[in-house]
Protein backbone atom coordinates (compact mmCIF):
# COMPACT_ATOMS: atom_id res chain seq x y z
CA UNK A 1 0.00 0.00 0.00
CA UNK A 2 2.59 2.22 1.06
CA UNK A 3 5.11 1.49 -2.03
CA UNK A 4 1.87 1.88 -4.36
CA UNK A 5 1.47 5.51 -2.86
CA UNK A 6 4.80 6.42 -2.69
CA UNK A 7 5.03 5.09 -6.68
CA UNK A 8 2.07 7.80 -7.56
CA UNK A 9 3.37 10.04 -6.08
CA UNK A 10 6.64 9.83 -7.82
CA UNK A 11 4.86 9.27 -10.98
CA UNK A 12 2.82 12.92 -10.15
CA UNK A 13 5.98 14.60 -8.88
CA UNK A 14 7.81 13.73 -12.05
CA UNK A 15 5.07 14.60 -14.89
CA UNK A 16 4.74 18.10 -13.14
CA UNK A 17 8.50 18.84 -13.55
CA UNK A 18 8.78 17.38 -16.83
CA UNK A 19 6.25 19.62 -17.80
CA UNK A 20 7.66 23.27 -16.36
CA UNK A 21 10.91 22.04 -18.00
CA UNK A 22 9.66 22.17 -21.25
CA UNK A 23 7.89 25.27 -21.43
CA UNK A 24 4.12 24.02 -21.04
CA UNK A 25 1.81 25.87 -19.72
CA UNK A 26 -2.48 26.11 -19.55
CA UNK A 27 -3.95 27.84 -22.76
CA UNK A 28 -4.26 32.12 -21.81
CA UNK A 29 -2.21 31.52 -18.97
CA UNK A 30 0.54 33.14 -20.40
CA UNK A 31 2.40 35.90 -18.15
CA UNK A 32 1.18 40.07 -19.32
CA UNK A 33 3.35 42.40 -17.39
CA UNK A 34 4.93 45.38 -18.83
CA UNK A 35 6.93 47.72 -17.50
CA UNK A 36 4.94 51.26 -19.52
CA UNK A 37 2.58 52.16 -16.78
CA UNK A 38 0.51 54.58 -18.90
CA UNK A 39 -0.23 54.20 -22.43
CA UNK A 40 -2.76 55.75 -25.12
CA UNK A 41 -5.17 53.32 -27.44
CA UNK A 42 -5.84 55.02 -30.64
CA UNK A 43 -7.51 52.70 -33.16
CA UNK A 44 -9.38 53.22 -36.17
CA UNK A 45 -12.18 50.56 -35.20
CA UNK A 46 -13.30 52.09 -31.80
CA UNK A 47 -16.06 49.19 -30.96
CA UNK A 48 -13.59 46.62 -32.74
CA UNK A 49 -13.34 43.14 -31.00
CA UNK A 50 -9.47 43.32 -31.02
CA UNK A 51 -9.43 46.78 -29.68
CA UNK A 52 -11.46 45.72 -26.66
CA UNK A 53 -10.03 42.78 -25.77
CA UNK A 54 -6.30 44.23 -26.23
CA UNK A 55 -7.81 47.49 -23.67
CA UNK A 56 -8.50 44.38 -21.17
CA UNK A 57 -5.42 43.01 -21.23
CA UNK A 58 -3.74 45.81 -21.15
CA UNK A 59 -5.59 46.79 -17.76
CA UNK A 60 -5.11 43.31 -16.51
CA UNK A 61 -1.38 43.86 -17.05
CA UNK A 62 -1.39 47.38 -15.30
CA UNK A 63 -1.61 49.73 -17.67
CA UNK A 64 -3.57 52.58 -17.06
CA UNK A 65 -5.10 53.72 -20.53
CA UNK A 66 -4.89 57.30 -20.87
CA UNK A 67 -6.98 59.57 -23.37
CA UNK A 68 -5.09 62.74 -23.29
CA UNK A 69 -2.51 62.90 -26.34
CA UNK A 70 0.81 64.02 -25.60
CA UNK A 71 1.27 62.17 -22.16
CA UNK A 72 3.78 59.81 -23.02
CA UNK A 73 3.61 56.43 -25.68
CA UNK A 74 0.57 55.54 -27.91
CA UNK A 75 -0.06 52.57 -29.36
CA UNK A 76 -1.55 53.11 -33.08
CA UNK A 77 -3.88 50.14 -34.28
CA UNK A 78 -4.88 50.18 -37.63
CA UNK A 79 -8.23 48.50 -38.94
CA UNK A 80 -8.63 44.81 -37.68
CA UNK A 81 -8.68 42.64 -41.26
CA UNK A 82 -10.54 39.29 -40.76
CA UNK A 83 -10.43 36.82 -44.27
CA UNK A 84 -12.65 33.90 -45.00
CA UNK A 85 -11.43 31.47 -47.67
CA UNK A 86 -12.23 28.57 -48.90
CA UNK A 87 -8.96 26.18 -48.95
CA UNK A 88 -10.80 22.58 -50.16
CA UNK A 89 -13.16 21.88 -51.95
CA UNK A 90 -15.51 18.41 -51.72
CA UNK A 91 -16.65 16.32 -54.30
CA UNK A 92 -19.78 18.75 -55.04
CA UNK A 93 -17.58 21.24 -55.47
CA UNK A 94 -18.98 23.06 -52.08
CA UNK A 95 -16.14 24.39 -49.47
CA UNK A 96 -14.65 21.60 -47.23
CA UNK A 97 -11.81 23.56 -45.28
CA UNK A 98 -11.40 27.08 -45.10
CA UNK A 99 -8.93 29.35 -43.84
CA UNK A 100 -10.01 32.07 -41.09
CA UNK A 101 -7.36 34.74 -40.78
CA UNK A 102 -7.17 37.91 -38.51
CA UNK A 103 -4.20 40.85 -38.62
CA UNK A 104 -3.52 44.55 -37.45
CA UNK A 105 -0.94 46.71 -38.26
CA UNK A 106 0.00 48.60 -35.36
CA UNK A 107 2.93 50.94 -33.93
CA UNK A 108 4.24 52.66 -31.12
CA UNK A 109 5.16 56.24 -30.71
CA UNK A 110 6.18 58.86 -28.37
CA UNK A 111 4.34 62.18 -27.06
CA UNK A 112 5.24 64.18 -30.30
CA UNK A 113 3.43 61.51 -32.45
CA UNK A 114 7.04 60.09 -33.69
CA UNK A 115 6.89 56.45 -34.20
CA UNK A 116 9.41 54.47 -31.96
CA UNK A 117 8.59 50.83 -33.04
CA UNK A 118 6.93 49.70 -36.01
CA UNK A 119 4.88 49.77 -37.90
CA UNK A 120 4.12 45.73 -37.56
CA UNK A 121 1.46 43.41 -38.62
CA UNK A 122 0.19 41.05 -36.08
CA UNK A 123 -1.64 37.84 -38.04
CA UNK A 124 -3.25 34.91 -36.77
CA UNK A 125 -4.79 32.31 -38.93
CA UNK A 126 -6.24 28.81 -39.12
CA UNK A 127 -7.61 26.16 -41.43
CA UNK A 128 -10.61 24.44 -39.95
CA UNK A 129 -13.04 21.66 -41.39
CA UNK A 130 -16.57 22.96 -43.13
CA UNK A 131 -19.33 21.41 -43.20
CA UNK A 132 -22.40 23.26 -45.34
CA UNK A 133 -24.72 21.19 -43.95
CA UNK A 134 -24.70 22.42 -40.26
CA UNK A 135 -24.19 26.27 -40.65
CA UNK A 136 -25.38 26.76 -37.70
CA UNK A 137 -22.88 24.62 -35.73
CA UNK A 138 -20.10 25.89 -37.88
CA UNK A 139 -21.03 29.57 -37.05
CA UNK A 140 -20.48 29.01 -33.12
CA UNK A 141 -17.18 27.16 -34.19
CA UNK A 142 -16.21 29.75 -36.49
CA UNK A 143 -17.06 32.40 -33.40
CA UNK A 144 -14.44 30.46 -31.26
CA UNK A 145 -11.81 30.47 -33.69
CA UNK A 146 -12.11 34.32 -34.49
CA UNK A 147 -11.93 34.71 -30.42
CA UNK A 148 -8.84 32.03 -30.09
CA UNK A 149 -7.22 34.32 -32.95
CA UNK A 150 -7.59 37.30 -31.39
CA UNK A 151 -5.84 36.25 -28.26
CA UNK A 152 -3.25 35.01 -30.84
CA UNK A 153 -2.79 38.89 -32.13
CA UNK A 154 -3.54 39.89 -28.64
CA UNK A 155 -0.37 38.13 -27.30
CA UNK A 156 1.69 39.07 -30.54
CA UNK A 157 1.05 42.45 -30.12
CA UNK A 158 2.26 42.32 -26.14
CA UNK A 159 5.26 40.37 -26.75
CA UNK A 160 6.39 43.35 -29.71
CA UNK A 161 5.49 45.91 -26.65
CA UNK A 162 7.81 43.87 -24.49
CA UNK A 163 10.28 44.04 -27.21
CA UNK A 164 9.94 47.28 -27.66
CA UNK A 165 10.46 48.24 -24.38
CA UNK A 166 13.45 46.29 -23.56
CA UNK A 167 15.62 48.20 -26.58
CA UNK A 168 15.84 45.37 -28.97
CA UNK A 169 13.74 46.30 -31.47
CA UNK A 170 15.56 47.76 -34.80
Amino acid sequence: MRNTLLRSVSLALITVLTLAACGWHPRGSQEVSLQMRQLRLVTQQLDAALAEQLRRALRAAGVELVDAAGTGLSLHLGEEQRVLRKVSLDRDARSAEQEMRVSVAFDLRNADGAVVFGPRTATASRVYAFDPNSIIAKQDEENLIYKELLDNVVGQVFRQLRRAESGLAP
